[in-house]
């Protein structure tokens, strides 16, 4: 694969994004599609500071969805690599659409339950494996490699079907909810979004991934994440504060899935929570912020979780803390990098 193919998905996502983002933003008011927030009950000071979030368009995924689609379609080469990861991508999509819509129906912020968006996700976990397994043995059985950063063989040579579920669960699962976590302020899930989609799309182009010799060519994964950087750049012209539209569950949970099966089909998963490293830091901040709070009877380790939650509640202004967790994912993807570069190749 050359450069140019990477960089004409990329250029074609973001005229795409840029030409579709102003009616779609034009529609969706007109319709009164806007985001729900939580109540002033639950998130207390919270909600005086984002007031004037209020009767912000929501679901702005669905163009940057669209256009990854369209144009990893119309630039990669079609192997089964390129259809599960689209597959993955649209499923966790349709998902957010559901929880958006249901949302703005009922006028509640909770959405779908956990149990009905674990028990959807499970499901695209075990279409992924089936679809593998039923058209490429030999890649599915290099599926059951775990490798971790650094090891120049397997840690675990081959995972039993069950523990390789319940890891791809883990993984596309962990990411889409972490990316979900982290879309709490203007352009922050957009930002990092971009850096881990990039890195990762430099990883794949290079020849970075290990093992090298996969059964299916990965090229295509790189189309598709460079087409997501471009759609993503095209929604941060109208997502930076103050934001004209929100990505809503429909793109954060579709980001995550993406990310998380990419992470899985070059065999790097533990690459990308050091390439996603603010999407981690969010999910893990939620998650210790939960059993401090049971264990404790009350107590909090962060003023709000997640963490960019307890900045701003600490003082810190909306642009600083998206600049700030911009430049860490910077340094969470440069180590992504060097890591990856370590893989014999």
């Amino acid at each position: 694969m050359n450069a140019g193919t990477l960089f004409a998905a990329f250029f074609c996502a973001f005229f795409f994004g840029i030409l579709l983002m102003g009616p779609f933003i034009r529609w969706m008011r007109n319709r009164r599609l806007e985001q729900v927030f939580r109540p002033k009950s639950e998130v207390r000071m919270l909600a005086d500071l984002h007031s004037g979030k209020e009767h912000t368009p929501t679901m702005g995924g669905i163009v940057f969805v669209s256009g990854t689609v369209f144009f990893s379609i119309i630039f990669a080469e079609h192997n089964l690599s390129l259809w599960v990861s689209l597959g993955t991508f649209l499923s966790f999509a349709i998902l957010g659409i559901c929880d958006d819509m249901r949302k703005i129906v009922l006028r509640n912020s909770r959405g779908l339950s956990k149990r009905t968006k674990f028990l959807f996700q499970a499901l695209i976990c075990g279409g992924v494996l089936t679809s593998i397994a039923w058209n490429a043995p030999d890649y599915f059985s290099r599926l059951h490699e775990l490798w971790i950063p650094l090891m120049r063989a397997p840690l675990w040579p081959s995972l039993p079907p069950v523990l390789l579920f319940g890891f791809l669960f883990l993984i596309i699962s962990g990411a889409s909810n972490a990316v979900n976590l982290t879309d709490g302020l203007d352009g922050l899930a957009t930002i990092c979004g971009i850096i881990a989609s990039l890195t990762l799309t430099v990883i794949i182009a290079s020849g970075a991934n290990h093992p090298t010799h996969l059964p299916i060519d990965p090229q295509p994964l790189a189309v598709i994440l460079a087409s997501l950087s471009g759609a993503l750049l095209a929604f941060l012209w109208c997502n930076t504060n103050p934001a004209r539209i929100f990505m809503g569950d429909t793109g954060s949970l579709a980001i995550g899935g993406l990310l998380g099966i990419v992470a899985f089909l070059i065999l790097q998963p533990f690459i990308l929570v050091i390439v996603g490293g603010v999407f981690a830091l969010e999910a893990v901040s939620v998650i210790l912020q939960i059993y401090f709070f049971k264990f404790t009877r009350g107590r909090r380790i962060f003023r709000m979780a997640p963490l960019h939650h307890h900045f701003e509640i600490s003082g810190w202004k909306e642009q600083q803390i998206v600049m700030r967790f911009g430049i860490l994912s910077t340094l969470c993807a440069i180590g992504g990098i060097i890591l990856s570069r370590s893989f014999p190749l």
